[in-house]
């Protein structure tokens, strides 16, 4: 069973259908690019894979509980790197030993340990997003879902995200991960590119478009 099966969904806000009537599948290990340019429904699509809202027609299937990074920086900027880490870890369940354990390899992975006791308002963007990536994942979801997380990163910083993104993919986690670079769309197994609330393609990267110029053409239709 794919991890995540939506069939014939539909959400409007009023007048405007902001997703209408798509349909799109994720498989174990696979990383989907959700493409589009702004207003085409990614965010929205997200938001009913997320359980925030609901679709008013077709059905949503996700499997477990994903972990899910917004668009906009998420942790609790007050709090530092340590106390973010355990208190995301107890929003998700995860017993004070367990989380302990958790935290050591997250932080030590990331090469944060100066930082430990830094509130993440002082950080780097590049830090910050590789610590809301690995708190996504801190409690081992079957499916990951990220809203551009690489936006507005250097190009190591958005290579780092990458980075962390086929990892756990190897490890069998289905991730969807919308961008707004042309760029990052060849670093997906599979894409699916909407236009206003519509899947307008899907397939393998360079079967759709052999290159960010005919990629591009996606993004030019009315």
């Amino acid at each position: 069973m794919s991890l995540v099966d939506i069939n014939h969904v539909s959400k409007h806000f009023g007048s405007l259908a902001a997703v209408n009537d798509v349909s799109l599948r994720l498989e174990r290990g696979e990383v989907l690019g959700l493409l589009g340019a702004n207003g085409a429904g990614k965010t929205t699509l997200i938001r009913m894979m997320c359980s925030l809202i609901r679709p008013d027609a077709g059905t949503v299937f996700v499997e477990g509980r994903p972990g899910y990074m917004c668009q906009t920086f998420s942790l609790v900027e007050e709090l530092n790197v340590h106390e973010n880490i355990r208190f995301y870890a107890a929003l998700y369940g995860i017993g004070r030993d367990e989380a302990v354990k958790r935290e050591k390899q997250i932080i030590d992975t990331l090469e944060l340990g100066p930082y430990r006791d830094r509130q993440v308002k002082f950080l780097p963007l590049g830090w910050r997003q590789a610590l809301s990536f690995s708190i996504a994942v801190i409690a081992e979801p079957p499916v990951l879902i990220l809203d551009e997380p690489t936006s507005g990163l250097d190009s190591l910083s958005r290579r780092r995200i990458w980075k962390m993104i086929h990892a756990k993919a190897a490890e069998g986690t289905g991730v969807i991960v919308s961008t707004h670079y042309l760029d990052e769309a060849y670093y997906c197994s599979r894409l699916t590119i909407m236009n206003s609330g519509k899947v307008i393609a899907e397939g393998a990267p360079r079967e759709i478009a052999p290159s960010q110029e005919s990629l591009m053409n996606y993004f030019r239709r009315p």
